[in-house]
C-alpha cells in the first residue's frame, strides 16, 4: 500500500510548530564545516551514523545493489532495508534527487 501525502509530510506540521525556524536554520549554514559544527553540536553519534548508514544504503539500493549484498556489508537488518528502500521508491523524492545531484557532482 502506498504512502498517503500525509504520513510522508505529516512530521514538517509537527516539526514547524516545535521549531518554527528549524528549516531556517539548515538553509542558513554556509559550508561544510558550519555543517559538521551544527549537526554534531545538534545530533548524537548514534544519530550521526544512522544518517550515513541509510544514505549509503539508499544510494546501493538505487544502484540495484542486492538486499542480501546491502545486509552483509552494513550489518542492517532486512527490515531497515526495506524501510530504505520504500522512501526511496515511494517518499518524497529527497533520496532519489539527492543521488542524482551528487552523480552530477562526480562527473
Amino acid at each position: 500500500m502506498a504512502m498517503t501525502d500525509e504520513e510522508k509530510n505529516g512530521i514538517w506540521k509537527e516539526l514547524e510548530q516545535k521549531s518554527p525556524d528549524l528549516i531556517k536554520v539548515f538553509l542558513s549554514l554556509k559550508n561544510e564545516d558550519e555543517l559538521k559544527a551544527f549537526f554534531r553540536d545538534m545530533m548524537s553519534e548514534r544519530d550521526l551514523r544512522e544518517f550515513a548508514m541509510r544514505w549509503e544504503v539508499a544510494k546501493k539500493l538505487d544502484a540495484g545493489v542486492p538486499f542480501s549484498q546491502i545486509q552483509e556489508e552494513s550489518g542492517e537488518s532486512p527490515v531497515t532495508i526495506t524501510k530504505i528502500n520504500r522512501w526511496l521508491k515511494e517518499g518524497c523524492g529527497g533520496y532519489k534527487m539527492m543521488i542524482e545531484r551528487m552523480k552530477g557532482e562526480q562527473k
